[in-house]
């Protein structure tokens, strides 16, 4: 079992209304928790500190130019 805990980042998930500076922790290549304090309830295997950046699903380029 592998762990992930992104620390500290803006979080957006407009499918859920989030919008906030929170913790993600991934566990086995899903997510198991966001939330202030999340990273730690959770031991995490690595962590990656996201303090000014944005936590987002994958987003895709929708202006491909395909030739």
């Amino acid at each position: 079992m592998s762990s992930l805990a992104i620390v500290g980042g803006r979080v957006i998930d407009p499918a859920n209304g989030i919008d906030t500076v929170a913790d993600v922790v991934v566990v086995d290549g899903v997510v198991a928790r966001v939330g202030a304090k999340a990273a730690s309830e959770i031991a995490a295997d690595r962590t990656i500190e996201a303090g000014g950046k944005v936590v987002a699903p994958g987003f895709v380029d929708l202006h491909a130019h395909l030739r």
